[in-house]
């Protein structure tokens, strides 16, 4: 076992090197891994879930950023989050600013999921076109 943990220690450091000689060493320790009995293999197994889900989350909080990024100041000014929160999602304004500026909430960062952006947008949409085709008489 303690053999397998050095192998993921190289493996870690190999990880972020793309060089042709990285990369046969990368294929030499999955080999390694491949020849042992199952016990052996799972600690491979752990790790590479770990580094998953380092990775879904290294993503899911970029992407966070990348919805923040993409309002500026003054829209989100004039955007009525409280509005779309509570007519849209039957949540609080702050559960949408949370998930649009990424807040963390409990050590976690939340973001909306495919179905909340969809219907965000369409808010959006239907605010525009409310907004747009008002006029005083």
């Amino acid at each position: 076992m303690e053999e397998a943990k050095k192998k993921i220690a190289e493996l870690k450091q190999l990880m972020t090197k793309h060089d042709c000689e990285s990369i046969r060493c990368v294929n030499e320790i999955m080999d390694w891994f491949n020849r042992q009995p199952e016990d052996v293999s799972k600690v491979l197994n752990k790790f590479l879930i770990d580094e998953i889900d380092f990775v879904d989350k290294f993503v899911t909080e970029e992407h966070n950023l990348i919805i923040a990024e993409q309002m500026d100041e003054d829209l989100k000014r004039v955007i009525p989050l409280s509005y779309i929160a509570k007519y849209y999602f039957k949540k609080s304004a702050a559960w949408l600013s949370q998930r649009i500026n990424g807040t963390p909430v409990r050590g976690k960062v939340y973001t909306l999921s495919g179905e909340q952006k969809e219907t965000f947008n369409r808010a959006m949409r239907e605010l525009g076109q409310k907004i747009g085709s008002f006029q005083i008489a």
